[in-house]
């Protein structure tokens, strides 16, 4: 569905740059708004060239307004204890690299009783 809109769309402002662009549609012109739905139908024609699992309405709308999974748990679990130890490994390492530029900066500024 989503390649026959992208084509009608490149084709139909493909016509309206070309042929019309000087015809006005409410506050429109042919030619820009011809050029926007070439773009907008490349876009979709990209999108559907995309191979992925092909999802329900409610997943995919889920996915545009960011929600995220449905699943997160069962990622996680996936994930295992590894992938959380080495996250937890990381969150360490940028806990002792923040305590170690504090420190230098401190350093700095010991000679200096008003601060």
């Amino acid at each position: 569905m989503k390649r026959i809109f992208g084509l009608a769309a490149i084709v139909a402002g493909g016509v309206l740059a070309l042929f019309f662009p000087d015809l006005e549609f409410g506050w429109f012109k042919g030619r820009p708004l011809g050029i926007a739905l070439v773009v907008i139908g490349g876009i979709e024609l990209l999108e559907s060239t995309r191979r992925r699992k092909p999802k329900g309405f409610v997943e995919e709308l889920r996915d545009d307004l960011g929600l995220g999974s449905r699943n997160r748990d069962r990622d996680e679990d996936r994930r295992g204890s590894r992938g959380r130890d080495r996250e937890r490994d990381q969150d360490r390492e940028m806990v002792r690299e923040f305590d170690q530029e504090v420190e230098r900066e401190a350093r700095k500024y010991r000679d200096y009783p008003d601060l």
